[in-house]
């Protein structure tokens, strides 16, 4: 069973160095090739290990298509995928292999992720339905943890991810009609439709998850976007026009809600980027464009 190492970089040279030395580190065999896509960085990037293949994007392509140029500069059995912000806290090759020849249904799974403070994060969640829209994010995840403890069918994350070479044979590589929201959702949910499972080794890895600077807003909206189309997609999104309207109303309380109470319990800078999102949010409704 050959075993192929897949990162990205996009400026991000001091955590993709120790990712690539990590990797290397704890390899306990053979990793038949190594590759780094660099996304067209701003600063200096320079792969100073032997056995690692560097590709420089010639433009900046953004994480999905970048995951896709090295995907096909891989045809190991295995494709293990680490963040640039991610990597083994342990031996984990022998192991990986292990994994997927004992669980031979496995198509894709998650390695056991700790954060920066050493405390295990979630490395998976139940796949996606549309009352993640409908409750909106917090609702949502409260809803969870009640109602939805042990599911059926899981989605794990990519930031520590293994894919079998036949899963990317039948359904293909990343959907890069999304941005980086999303991508791990719809290749799991994909690999599962063509009868795949998904399962999380019991080897641990970091993940510092910093995440992309940016508003809140705009990583709201952007939420919302790539969540409903994901949901379109795999027809999970039934009765659109009536969920629109249950989305639109309880957007409209929360801008309420932000503009009247949201006073006295935000800042003004938050007030108005958490009021922004809920206008623009239902603007996109109405208009069809979500």
């Amino acid at each position: 069973m050959t075993v192929g190492l897949l990162t990205t970089n996009y400026n991000t040279y001091e955590l993709s160095t120790k990712c690539i030395e990590n990797c290397l580190r704890f390899a306990d065999d053979t990793i038949d090739k190594f590759v780094v896509v660099d996304d067209c960085s701003n600063e200096k990037f320079d792969v100073e290990f032997d056995n690692v293949t560097l590709i420089r994007n010639v433009e900046n392509k953004g994480l999905v298509k970048s995951l896709n140029v090295g995907l096909a500069a891989l045809d190991t059995d295995l494709v293990i995928l680490f963040d640039s912000d991610a990597w083994p806290l342990e031996k984990y090759i022998e192991r990986t292999k292990a994994y997927f020849r004992d669980n031979p249904k496995v198509g894709i799974a998650a390695y056991e992720i700790e954060n920066a403070e050493g405390q295990p994060t979630a490395v998976f969640e139940p796949e996606p339905d549309a009352m993640s829209v409908v409750l909106g994010q917090k609702l949502h995840k409260y809803y969870q943890s009640k109602f939805n403890k042990n599911p059926k069918l899981i989605t794990v994350y990519t930031c520590a991810m293994v894919i079998r070479k036949e899963v990317l044979q039948e359904i293909g590589g990343f959907d890069e009609n999304y941005d980086w929201l999303e991508l791990d959702h719809d290749i799991c949910m994909r690999a599962i439709r063509k009868g795949w499972h998904i399962g999380v080794m019991p080897i641990k890895a970091f993940h510092k998850g910093s995440g992309t600077p940016q508003l809140v807003s705009k990583r709201l909206i952007r939420f919302y976007k790539n969540r409903v189309m994901l949901l379109k997609k795999f027809n999970k999104y039934p009765l659109g026009p009536l969920l629109n309207m249950i989305i639109i109303g309880r957007l409209s309380i929360e801008y309420v809600f932000i503009n009247v109470l949201g006073r006295f319990k935000y800042s003004e800078e938050v007030r108005k980027d958490k009021a922004y999102s809920r206008s623009k949010l239902i603007s996109l409704f109405v208009n069809g464009t979500i």
